[in-house]
């Protein structure tokens, strides 16, 4: 494993932060509904897996961090964008 530079370490740290925008956001709904709650966490489990892969990105390429930090940045807006949108149809 290479030595991560603080610039890096950031990045890591960024990351981590965001993996809790989507959960927190799944919980403030309280969906009761089991299809709509099913379908929303997918759409978590989705955000989480690419935010893994752009950490693992990070930790195993230093020409391609920047790039995985912005790309895992974005998913993770995406993501809670798309749930936002899903739980705000909801009865």
């Amino acid at each position: 494993m290479r030595e991560l530079t603080l610039l890096e370490t950031g990045y890591l740290a960024g990351l981590l932060l965001l993996s809790l925008v989507l959960p927190l956001r799944m919980s403030f709904r309280g969906l009761q509904d089991a299809a709509a709650r099913k379908s929303c966490m997918k759409t978590v489990w989705i955000g989480q897996t690419l935010g893994a892969v752009a950490g693992l990105v990070v930790l195993a390429s230093a020409s391609f961090a920047l790039c995985a930090a912005v790309f895992g940045a974005v998913s993770c807006f995406g993501c809670a964008l798309v749930l936002i949108l899903r739980t705000s149809t909801v009865p």
